[in-house]
C-alpha cells in the first residue's frame, strides 16, 4: 500500500509508532522503499524498519526504570551531567543495534534523517537554539500545523544525512542522538565539524524528503487540530493522548503505554485496509 514511510519526532512518545508499525506493517504487507524521520522519530523509525522496535522498547525501558529523574541539579559542580538523557539513549541505540540489525538497516528502505542547521549569526548558540523552539512551539499552538515553517524563515535549514549509510553503530548512534540535539538534554553536537540541531525544529513530519514516493504513511506523535488532506499521503495520529512528556526518561510504564497503544491503532489500521 506505501512505497514510503515517515516517522515524525515526538521524544519517547515515539515509542507510538514502534508499536503502530509492529502490528500494520505484516499485515498491510508495508514494504517501503524509502523513508523519512526527524528527532527521536529517527530512532524509532530505524529500529522499526529493522524489525527490532520492541527489543529497543525493552532496552529503554530497562534504562528508564534504574533512572529515577530527568534532571540532577546536585551534579552542577561536578564533571558528570546534570541531564541523563545522552547517555540513557546511547546506551540503549548500542544494545538495540547489533552487527546483524547493523546489515538490515544498510541494505534495507533508504532512510533519511533530518538535521537542523542554523543560520551564520553573531547571536550566541544558546539564543539562536531557544529561537528556533520558540517559534516552533508557537507555529504548532497557535496554528496547530503538521508542517511547521516559521523556524525555516528565521533562517534555519534542514540538511539530509541516510541511516543506511553509516559504516557502524557508534556512527549510526551518533547520527541517531544529532538529529535529536536539543541542549540541554543533550550535549551541542557537530556533524562534520559544524553543529547541528534537532531536525524537528526544520522539518518534524518529513514528508517533502520523499519526493519519489506515490503513496506516503506518515506516523504522527500527537493529535492535531486538522490533518492535511492528500491522495498521496495518509496521515496517521494516535486515538489518544500519549501521557508522556518527550523527555520524560524515568518513566517505564509511560513508555509501554505508549508502545500498546500503537499497537492497538495499528491493529485498527490494517483491520480498516488504512481507514483511521
Amino acid at each position: 500500500m506505501f512505497d514510503g514511510v515517515v516517522f515524525a519526532g515526538g521524544g519517547c512518545r515515539c515509542f507510538w509508532q514502534a508499536g503502530f508499525y509492529v502490528e500494520a506493517q505484516p499485515r498491510l504487507c508495508i514494504e517501503p522503499a524509502y523513508a523519512a524521520a526527524a528527532s527521536a522519530g529517527a530512532a524509532l523509525g530505524t529500529v522499526s524498519l529493522a524489525g527490532v522496535g520492541s527489543r529497543a522498547l525493552e532496552n529503554f525501558k530497562r534504562h528508564a526504570a534504574g533512572n529515577s529523574r530527568n534532571i540532577y541539579p546536585e551534579l552542577l559542580l561536578s564533571k558528570e551531567p546534570m541531564f541523563p538523557h545522552e547517555g540513557l539513549f546511547r546506551a540503549a541505540i548500542l544494545e538495540t543495534i547489533d552487527a546483524e540489525t547493523l546489515v538490515t538497516i544498510q541494505t534495507g528502505p533508504k532512510l533519511r534523517i533530518a538535521l537542523t542547521r542554523s543560520p551564520q549569526s553573531r547571536v550566541p548558540s544558546g539564543a539562536r537554539l531557544a529561537a528556533a523552539i520558540v517559534a516552533y512551539k508557537l507555529e504548532g499552538w497557535a496554528r496547530g500545523r503538521v508542517h511547521t515553517r516559521w523556524a525555516s524563515r528565521l533562517g534555519y535549514s534542514v540538511e539530509w544525512a541516510c541511516a543506511d549509510e553509516c559504516e557502524d553503530i557508534q556512527e549510526l548512534a551518533d547520527l541517531l542522538l544529532q538529529t535529536s540535539c536539543t541542549p540541554p538534554f543533550t550535549p551541542a553536537f557537530e556533524r562534520e565539524g559544524r553543529p547541528v540541531l534537532d531536525g524537528g525544529l526544520t522539518n518534524n513530519v518529513p514528508v517533502a524528503a520523499l519526493p519519489e514516493c506515490e503513496r506516503i504513511l506518515v506516523l504522527l506523535t500527537k493529535k492535531y487540530h486538522q490533518l492535511p488532506e492528500s491522495q498521496r499521503v495518509t496521515y496517521v495520529e494516535p486515538s489518544e493522548a500519549i501521557p508522556i512528556g518527550g523527555w520524560d526518561y524515568s518513566d517505564p510504564d509511560a513508555l509501554q503505554h505508549a508502545y500498546d497503544l500503537g499497537r492497538r491503532d495499528g491493529e485498527r489500521f490494517a483491520t480498516n485496509r488504512g481507514d483511521f
